[in-house]
């Protein structure tokens, strides 16, 4: 007899159904009702597989009139080692930026939506990211950025929050301060630098987390699933730190890929010098 619990039965079926393709994304799972009549089961017991399966990122969480289906699993990949290096590959005339250049690149669909410019206090990790007081006001500027392919129907890939001090917030570019335009704005070579900063340092942190709840809500998290979150803090050639920008994005939607060059004559570390016996 087997020792597994009821609903590990379940759920290792339908698993080796998804993950065998038998059930391909999009495909709609039977009805708990018709689970618990296949299996022999009780209703609650075939529910627990299911929360399993959703836990896991396989299936969606019911919808009235479709029920549950199979969640895609076509990973967007974000190329952090050129976003923002390099050839600058923003569009001004279509009004795409980089990230969505980087996304059609990848042959996802693109639509990207201002949701708010406003005025906010710095929370505490903003304030260290920007180097100033909590609750310092800043202009926060947040933009949904959506994707979609054939196979894959339009998900928010990422909320983008940048946070800029006031002062450059008001900056203006003929009679028009870019960062408070509660629409698409892109200027060849990004707005900091139309307004005339120079960024000449990243500084990058990634960081994984449970989602605030109206992160979870945006991005239609699945019940136990964290978040990633990508913080890029932009430094001028004074060594002001102008801007950061904070994305967040789905933890099972998103790849973020870098490709590091290394130098061909590295300085050895103490340790691996020591170890080789150079170290006197």
């Amino acid at each position: 007899m087997s020792r597994r619990p009821r609903w590990r039965v379940v759920y290792d079926d339908l698993r080796e159904q998804i993950t065998r393709g038998d059930l391909q994304p999009g495909d709609r799972i039977p009805a708990e009702l018709d689970l618990a009549d296949r299996y022999s089961f009780s209703r609650p017991t075939v529910r627990e597989a299911i929360r399993r399966l959703e836990q896991e990122g396989l299936l969606t969480a019911a919808i009235a009139g479709i029920g549950r289906t199979v969640r895609s699993r076509d990973l967007i990949t974000w190329h952090l080692t050129k976003f923002e290096l390099g050839a600058y590959s923003d569009d001004p005339v279509n009004m795409v930026d980089q990230w969505e250049a980087d996304a059609t690149a990848d042959g996802w669909t693109t639509r990207q939506v201002v949701a708010e410019v406003a005025e906010l206090p710095a929370t505490p990790q903003v304030a260290k990211y920007l180097q100033c007081k909590v609750g310092t006001m800043l202009l926060r500027r947040r933009r949904l950025r959506y994707v979609s392919k054939p196979t894959s129907p339009e998900q928010l890939a990422m909320i983008a929050d940048t946070w800029t001090p006031l002062d450059i917030a008001n900056m203006e570019i003929d009679g028009v301060a870019p960062l408070r335009v509660e629409t698409n704005v892109v200027y060849p070579g990004g707005i900091y630098r139309a307004l005339g900063f120079r960024q000449v340092q990243f500084q990058d942190e990634i960081t994984v987390r449970m989602p605030e709840p109206d992160e979870a809500e945006l991005l239609d998290q699945q019940p136990g699933t964290p978040v990633g979150q990508h913080a890029r803090v932009g430094v001028d050639a004074n060594g002001r730190r102008v801007r950061v920008l904070l994305s967040v994005f789905s933890g099972d939607a998103l790849r973020l890929a870098y490709h590091l060059h290394v130098p061909e004559n590295r300085p050895a570390s103490n340790g691996a010098a020591a170890q080789r016996g150079d170290g006197k």
